[in-house]
């Protein structure tokens, strides 16, 4: 199905592009949060993919969301948990320091993201072809990507 509008209304880094405006590109949702090791360990493979494939139509959006809390799950008001996932995003992500990064419990609603990370791929034309809740291997989001360029 075409993947669902996303909330930007309050996003890290630059200003997004509406889904609509990204056909053309293969697309990649990285849904993430802040306190999730797998959503860490994926980080290098996604580092290493948009890289490879960036020249040729790859696009990165990675949604995370407030949780209401920090560190071993001390509870945080939202400025403190803002800089907090400011903090998480450079350290363990540093590639989406220049990504858009919307910020929005809606978006995990709306795609029905139960379990980080959760990626999902979209054709150039913006329809849902990959959509795996948790990780994947590199072999299994290369393929994935390739078959989408």
């Amino acid at each position: 199905q075409r993947a669902i509008a996303l909330d930007t209304a309050e996003h890290l880094g630059p200003a997004m592009a509406t889904l609509d405006q990204l056909k053309g590109s293969v697309v990649l949702l990285f849904f993430w949060a802040h306190w999730c090791p797998d959503c860490k360990a994926e980080s290098p493979i996604i580092a290493r993919l948009l890289d490879k494939y960036r020249s040729q139509g790859l696009a990165i959006v990675a949604p995370t969301q407030r949780f209401g809390y920090i560190v071993s799950g001390t509870p945080a008001p939202p400025d403190e948990e803002l800089r907090h996932i400011i903090e998480v995003r450079d350290t363990y992500y540093p590639f989406l320091r220049d990504q858009p990064v919307p910020l929005s419990e809606a978006n995990h609603q709306e795609y029905g993201v139960s379990s980080t990370p959760t990626l999902v791929l979209l054709d150039r034309q913006g329809i849902v072809r990959v959509y795996n809740p948790g990780k994947m291997t590199e072999e299994e989001l290369d393929a994935a990507i390739r078959r989408l360029l």
